[in-house]
Parts: structure tokens; sequence; C-alpha cells
């Protein structure tokens, strides 16, 4: 079996858009896994908690992992075009290079406050719904 293939960094925001399907949804999970005092006997909420829990913790770390991967690769090509370009301080592509660089840095220092924001509700819902059925170890 081939190992998975990490996502790239060049489409880090259609990615993070679809590993971040899972906190979109968390109200209509959480419905499925708390269902109403008459469908209790269907379906374990406590188990169906647990489960969501441990997939909330998995797409955090696969995100904030990708995230920080992405900002470390961005961080470094920054220092070779900056020790370029102090040889070449009169090449005007790269200073362009290196602001675009600089520019992506921003970016994914965004996308990692984003994931802060995101998370944060997340868990807040997920708490709400599920506090009286499952409590995520500390």
């Amino acid at each position: 079996m081939a190992a998975p293939t990490q996502p790239s960094c060049e489409d880090l925001t259609d990615t993070l858009k679809a590993m971040r399907a899972i906190d979109d949804k968390i109200v209509y999970e959480l419905n499925l896994a708390t269902p109403t005092q008459s469908f209790r006997s269907q379906v374990d909420p406590a188990s169906h908690c647990q489960e969501l829990y441990q997939q909330l913790n998995k797409t955090y770390e696969e995100r904030g992992s990708l995230i920080e991967r992405c900002l470390n690769e961005s961080r470094a090509r920054l220092r070779e075009l900056q020790s370029q370009a102090v040889q070449r301080r009169d090449d005007p592509t790269m200073m362009k290079k290196v602001r675009i660089e600089q520019s992506m840095i921003r970016e994914l220092q965004s996308e990692s406050d984003i994931e802060e924001i995101i998370r944060s509700r997340s868990l807040k819902v997920f708490t709400e719904r599920c506090r009286q059925f499952y409590k995520p170890p500390h």
C-alpha cells in the first residue's frame, strides 16, 4: 500500500476548505449524535459523541500540522530569497518574489488564526451538546 501523499501548500486554501467540512457540519453531526429523548433508545449518544470528538481532534491535528509545515516551508523560501536579494539588489523581479513570499506567510498566519477560531467554535458547540454524554480527556 502506498503512503498517503501530503497535501500541497500551493492548494492550501482548497485543501483546508475540504478539511474543514466537519466543522461546517458540526451541528448536523451533533444532531445525529445526540437525538431527542424519543430516539435515544436507537442511538448511543456517548459513543457517537466520543467518535465525533476523535474525528474533530484528528482533523485539528492534520490541519494544524499542514499549516505549520507550509509556514515553515514558506519561511525557508523567504530566507533563501532574501539572501539572494542581498546579492541582486537591483533586480526588481527578485524583490517581487520576496514580497510574494512575505504575503504567503501573512496568509498562512491568518489561516492559523482562522483555525483557532473554528476549533474554538466547534468545541464550544460540541461541549454544549455532548457534555452529559461524553467528557473528553484533558
